[in-house]
């Protein structure tokens, strides 16, 4: 089954990729030349001052389709939005990394939107325009709430989003797998007490909005199968290893689409979650875990095995569960982030530890800005809504003043700073020591389980043992 399966998917991928490498050859050819390109805006425009960036896919030219995404850059209309129809004319210059070819300035000749359009984007607009309308006297802080809620980033102004990179936060303001996860596991909390398929119902049902809502991007897909496979087993009472969740996970997003492999997006995505899936659980082990039970067959029963005087399994608290996780993702991202931008910071780690708890209460308390915002709009400024409006609008707008001095305190310690030059494949060896504790524990257990299972069969009444058939 796994030869067939490894041809099958062979097959469905060489299918997959032929379409993205006969949309690459053909745009290839008009590299140099004035074209005139019609395409659907992917994902949200990144608006920034008086320049815009866009990714434009579905293309047609010369009204032929062709397979492929290509980039946009320049003086752009800041009321373009996620799946505009846009027909524009300029010359068309290289591509690079997941994009086919780049359009620096273009001239735009025409831009559709569909009627009456998506009610989630509209719905998405609306709640970013009450937030900030509620706390108009605190803009940054607002549109900082924004971009950790909904991933809209045109508010955020220059100096923050500098700040944001040199700190090593940026994963912050991008909706990605963190924020579907905190949402998701909140959805499933609160519906679960109804009954297990009420959990599953809603859960599933939220995760599709969000991705309506949000955009279908490399991360939030990525965050989609494997929130959803995991609701799933949790419904099913099974537990899915945490390398089949990647595996079939990546399968999934490349198949959707094959370029996603040269996405920084994905790439972070996978990084950080295969960190905090395996090299997390590593981690602990290693810091924590005692010799714990094992099972083992006895006779024709299974049966689990603890050794007499047995100690149960230390675990971590809270605050070090955070630790492991951010220091087991910052470290899987490391490479990565060197690799492409050729810096990194040494205390990223130390900024994350210290704004990642609070994404929660940051993301729930600026939804509840603008759910309140929209009441208030409603009932014609009842009293006691306004009240608790300017009560929650001056605890959201302290805990991200917060963030934002974190921000700016780390952001100025430039020695911690590191630089090297971009494009460096060498900087992937960093993984060969970054793995080496996975690698430790995993033969140590291995050794452990093993001597265990010897001793166990040799003199097994020096074990408690429970049956398990």
């Amino acid at each position: 089954m796994v030869v067939v399966a490894v041809l099958a998917g062979g097959v469905l991928g060489g299918f997959r990729v032929g379409s993205e490498v006969r949309g690459q050859k053909v745009l290839s050819q008009l590299v140099g030349k004035i074209i005139v390109v019609s395409g659907r805006v992917k994902g949200d425009p990144d608006f920034e001052e008086n320049s815009g960036k866009i990714k434009l896919n579905s293309l047609e030219i010369d009204g032929k389709s062709v397979p492929g995404t290509v980039y946009l850059s320049g003086r752009l209309e800041d009321i373009i939005q996620r799946d505009d129809r846009l027909t524009i004319r300029g010359k068309m210059s290289n591509g690079f990394g997941v994009y086919f070819g780049s359009f620096y300035s273009p001239e735009i000749l025409q831009l559709s939107r569909p009627e009456p359009g998506s009610f989630l984007i509209r719905a998405r607009n609306k709640l970013a325009k009450t937030i900030k309308g509620v706390a108009k006297d605190k803009e940054r802080e607002a549109n900082l709430g924004i971009s950790y809620l909904l991933g809209l980033r045109n508010g955020l102004d220059k100096e923050l989003t500098e700040m944001l990179s040199l700190v090593g936060l940026t994963h912050l303001v991008v909706a990605s797998g963190t924020h579907l996860g905190i949402l998701v596991e909140f959805f499933r909390k609160v519906f679960g007490k109804l009954s297990r398929f009420s959990g599953v119902y809603f859960s599933i049902l939220f995760i599709m909005l969000f991705g309506g809502m949000i955009g279908w991007t490399a991360s939030i897909t990525r965050a989609a199968i494997v929130a959803i496979l995991g609701i799933l087993g949790w419904y099913l009472g099974r537990s899915i290893p945490a390398w089949r969740l990647i595996l079939v996970a990546m399968a999934l997003t490349l198949m959707v689409s094959p370029m996603n492999f040269l996405d920084l997006g994905w790439l972070l995505s996978f990084g950080s979650f295969i960190g905090i899936m395996i090299l997390g659980p590593s981690l602990k082990s290693f810091f924590y875990d005692r010799p714990g039970g094992k099972l083992v067959k006895h006779g024709k029963k299974t049966v689990y095995i603890f050794p007499k005087g047995y100690k149960r399994i230390e675990k971590p608290g809270a605050v070090a569960e955070i630790i492991l996780a951010t220091v087991s993702a910052t470290m899987m991202c490391a490479p990565i982030l060197l690799y492409y931008f050729g810096t990194i910071s040494l205390i990223s780690l130390v900024a994350n530890l210290l704004v990642l708890p609070t994404i929660p209460f940051a993301m729930g308390l600026t939804f509840l800005v603008g759910v309140l915002g929209i009441g208030v709009e409603i009932f014609g400024g009842f009293w006691f809504l306004t009240v608790v409006e300017k009560i929650v609008v001056k605890i959201t707008t302290i805990l991200l003043s917060y963030h934002i001095g974190v921000m700016s305190f780390f952001s100025e310690q430039k020695s911690f700073l590191v630089e090297i030059p971009k494009g460096d494949v060498r900087v992937l060896l960093l993984y060969i020591p970054i793995l080496i504790p996975f690698l430790i524990v995993g033969l140590v257990n291995l050794k452990n389980q093993r001597k265990q299972e010897r001793l166990f069969h040799e003199e097994p009444e020096k074990y408690l043992r429970f049956s398990v058939d």
